[in-house]
């Protein structure tokens, strides 16, 4: 015989269930078979959405053994390739020296690690094993059987635990090696999204969203996107459905010590996301070299082509002037929002750009904030009257759905610094 709430609409199941804590709908799933299958959709889409994984043997297997399930497989939509940082391994090495498990309360426990024998000393071989590996099937393998697996995957987001875009730029060699396995591990998850099949919409470095420095990133080398001809081409296949990509990279490892043409990787990897509508370029804004961010995003101002963006972000970035005037001209069509933060410009002003934003671009979003110059004055402040929050200018033409107020509030941006710009001068004088 039904109980009332089996008797209850699919619908009103749903809506009652969303409330409930996870032990109670573990609670409610083991009442009844009836009850157990109008509850699974729910269940699964809350809690099989998104897949948290390392590259170790252990928790590879897990996700392998997931997207072998009927009917768990088909909710999983993100991937998340959460690596253990540095200082993880080197804990993980510890426990595995002492071999006591669980590990004792003295020693530091690693997230993600599961506290027996085999997933420590397995995870824990990980980092010698990517180095001594050019081709790692232990990880590529797996990986891409899992995609395969995985039909409804929509993205893969690949960052380090703990890291931010706030780090520390400057390694030590010890760290160094660490910085290698990270670029090898990029390597072979896009082998993995290659040999898989699969069709991304989204691959990200960058957790979330919204751009901070304290954003949770991967923060890759330069050096992890100088891929091979035929890799490129292949990721091109790959990437031919990416929608959003999302960049996190480190341009001042190696200072000086690096070969001609460096700089290029970066854009042949954007360029292999032909349909991208969403791109974002985070570089680490903490470095005393900013020759090399200014190189990277040149190279990209001058060679990319992307007929479909709508939408640009770049934080912690060097450009000239011209170079970001060619990129948004190039892209006046079809660009939409632009969100521009923590950026220096190396000549020309601000003023000079906004004005071209203004007559070239019919935007629903520009968001400028923490903006630099060489030229006077240094620092940007937008409406330097005692309006709160003056060093962010947020023009937001959706919430009323009026692109004459966009235009004037640029005009009144304009007019706000060439005054600040006029008595800047005059001070000088």
């Amino acid at each position: 015989m039904q109980t009332k709430i089996e008797r209850l609409p699919q619908e009103l199941i749903d809506l009652i269930v969303v409330h409930l804590s996870l032990q109670d709908r573990q609670t409610l799933r083991l009442v009844s078979k009836q009850l157990y299958a109008l509850t699974f959709t729910t269940f699964s889409n809350t809690y099989f959405s998104r897949r948290v994984t390392t590259l170790g043997v252990p928790s590879l297997s897990r996700l392998v053994k997931t997207s072998a399930h009927p009917n768990l497989s088909s909710c999983v939509s993100l991937i998340d390739v959460k690596l253990l940082n540095y200082e993880d391994y080197g804990n993980l090495r510890e426990i595995d020296r002492v071999g006591i498990y669980p590990p004792p309360k003295r020693l530091q426990r690693v997230p993600q690690v599961r506290t027996t024998t085999g997933d420590i000393s397995q995870e824990c071989k990980l980092l010698d094993y990517m180095h001594t590996h050019r081709d790692p099937k232990a990880v590529i393998h797996p990986l891409s059987r899992a995609l395969k697996g995985f039909r409804n995957v929509k993205t893969i987001r690949f960052r380090v635990n703990g890291l931010t875009l706030y780090g520390n730029p400057y390694i030590s060699a010890e760290e160094e090696v660490y910085q290698s396995f990270l670029s090898a591990c990029f390597r072979a998850v896009l082998d993995a999204i290659i040999r898989s099949g699969v069709r991304l919409q989204e691959f990200t470095l960058v957790k979330g969203h919204t751009i901070r420095p304290l954003s949770k990133s991967a923060n890759l080398d330069y050096s992890a996107f100088n891929l091979p001809v035929p890799f490129l081409l292949s990721l091109k296949s790959a990437f031919a459905s990416l929608k959003s990509l999302r960049l996190s990279i480190r341009t001042y490892h190696n200072g000086n010590s690096r070969i001609a043409g460096w700089e290029k990787g970066i854009s042949h990897v954007i360029a292999a996301a032909s349909s991208l509508e969403e791109l974002t370029i985070c570089l680490q804004a903490t470095d005393s070299k900013p020759w090399f961010r200014a190189a990277v995003i040149q190279n990209i101002c001058r060679s990319l082509e992307l007929p479909m963006l709508k939408s640009l972000q770049l934080y912690g970035c060097v450009v000239d002037e011209l170079d970001l005037i060619a990129l948004i001209k190039t892209h006046a069509s079809s660009l939409q929002r632009l969100l521009i933060s923590d950026t220096e410009l190396r000549s020309g002003t601000w003023l000079s750009i906004l004005n071209i934003f203004k007559e070239d671009l019919d935007l629903d979003l520009l968001r400028l904030q923490y903006l630099q110059q060489n030229a006077a004055p240094r620092v940007i402040r937008w409406f330097p009257d005692g309006i709160r929050n003056s060093s962010k200018l947020n023009i937001d033409a959706r919430k009323i759905r009026d692109q004459c107020w966009m235009k004037e509030r640029l005009s009144q941006a304009i007019s706000s610094l060439a005054a600040t710009a006029e008595e800047h001068e005059i001070s000088e004088i």
